[in-house]
Order: structure tokens, then sequence, then C-alpha cells
């Protein structure tokens, strides 16, 4: 069970997507939804606050006799985010991959990015066109050589447990070619099966070898038309990844076609409350 839910809110159709997602989620929790909206010069603070007014007032009724309400900030998206989530000790964060001001592969996740990377929560990113009349029945959980890998597996669980006839789909990324990082990683894969199995968690496994683990698991997800992704802030780092395409969690919120579950790996046990 979830507490709170905070989305942010810009307006754009990504932000209203996390909303309605949001807004699942929390009937399947029993959560309330705070909405953030950060104040901008392309609009004037009473027309941005009717208008979250009217999105309060069009989706309370959506909610299962749960709350939702808002909050005006100030300052960069990231930092009201990050602030708020301190004062409010939310359950789970949900954002739109990009904002307003459009698709840039390179640039447009950057805001989500910052959330993420100073967020003690996990955090749901999802693009505008999420669709909300396919199940949410395959997640991808990505498992590499890092020994914080499996920190993302509670709140998988919890996902899993959310949505009925869901799948866990255990994808072990080899990036080396020495014997025991291969080995660390089949470990790993064995060690979360056996935790989803304790748990009753529908699941698969399957291994791949990588040089990127970001271009795998996304092309991964698309091999079996996956829902979810689930990562941590940061997993094995490869060469490719640091010195070419930046970090792991940030290539995977700007390519990924599917919602990311982003879980910080201070979270040491990582399950809702």
């Amino acid at each position: 069970m979830m507490k709170q839910i905070i989305v942010g809110i810009d307006f754009s159709n990504s932000s209203l997507v996390a909303l309605r997602l949001a807004i699942d989620i929390a009937n399947r929790t029993g959560a309330d939804i705070l909405m953030l909206w950060v104040q901008t010069k392309e609009m004037d603070k009473d027309e941005a606050e009717q208008k979250l007014i009217l999105l309060a007032k069009e989706n309370e009724g959506n909610l299962n006799g749960k709350n939702i309400s808002y909050i005006i900030s100030q300052g960069k998206v990231y930092q009201a985010m990050s602030n708020l989530s301190k004062l409010e000790n939310p359950d789970l964060i949900v954002i739109g991959a990009h904002g307003k001001g459009g698709y840039d592969e390179k640039y447009a996740g950057q805001n989500a990015f910052k959330v993420v990377t100073e967020s003690n929560i996990p955090v749901l990113i999802v693009r505008e066109n999420f669709n909300f009349n396919k199940n949410l029945e395959k997640i991808v959980l990505p498992i590499d050589s890092t020994k914080d890998t499996r920190q993302k597996v509670p709140w998988t669980i919890e996902f899993a447990k959310m949505f009925p006839h869901s799948q866990v789909n255990i994808l072990g990324v080899q990036t080396s070619t020495i014997p025991d990082i291969r080995h660390d990683v089949v470990s790993y894969v064995l060690s979360v099966d056996n935790f989803l199995t304790q748990h009753n968690v529908a699941h698969t496994e399957h291994y791949v070898n990588s040089r990127n683990i970001t271009d795998s698991t996304i092309e991964y997800a698309k091999e079996i038309n996956a829902d979810l992704i689930v990562i941590t802030t940061e997993q094995e780092k490869t060469l490719n990844n640091l010195f070419f395409l930046g970090p792991y969690a940030q290539q995977m919120i700007n390519l990924s076609p599917f919602p990311v579950l982003v879980v910080p790996i201070k979270q040491l046990h990582g399950a809702a409350k």
C-alpha cells in the first residue's frame, strides 16, 4: 500500500499522461495524489492555478475516495520536486519523460534525469504515447554484475502485484568476457529468481551479451512487447557508457519508448511503505 504519489505537472501531454497513470496506481494502492506545478515565464500563476483546480475537479471522481490536491512552487523543477519530496515523504513520483519543450533525443530527458538524481524515492517516467488500453503484463528487470543491481527487485515485486497477470522478465546482461564477472551475473539472476519464486511472482529468465546495457535492455523490451522497465539510478559502467553515451539512467530516460521505474540505489530496501 502507498500513502501518497507526487505527480509533476506542466500541462504538457506527457505530464497529463503521467497524472492519469498515477491515478491508476493510486487506485490500486490507496494513495492520495499531489500535483506539483513549478512557476514558469510561459504561464501566469493565476492561470496555472485555475488549470490545476480544474484538473483536480475533473479527476477526483476517478479516485476511489482518495484525495487529489496541488501545490505551486518556484525555482528549478528538479529542486522543487526534491524539496517537496523531503517535506511530504511520498511513496512514488510520477513524471512525463518530456515536457512542453517537445522531443529531443539528447536533451529532452534532462529535467526528468535531474529529478531522478535528486530523488530519495522511486521515480516512474512515462511518455505521452503510453497505451492505457494495454494491460501492464510484462516487466523487464535487467540484472548486471554490480552488487546494487538487485536493489530494484522489491519495487519490481510491488508493481508486479499491483497489476494482475503481470510477469517479470529477468534479463541477465553480460557486458564482460571475464569468467568471474559473468559468473556474478548468473549468480545474481539465480538469486532474483529465487526471491521472485518466494513471493509468488511469475517470471522468466533470459541472458544477453551486451556492449551497452541500455540498448540491450530496450531491444529485449521491444522483442517481448514490454510494458515497464525497472532500473536503478546507475548500473554497470562500461567504457561505451562512460565516455560516449553518458549515465545509464539518463540514456534509458531519453531513449526508452516504455515507462521506466528508477529506484535509487541508496534506498536499500526499496519496497513501498
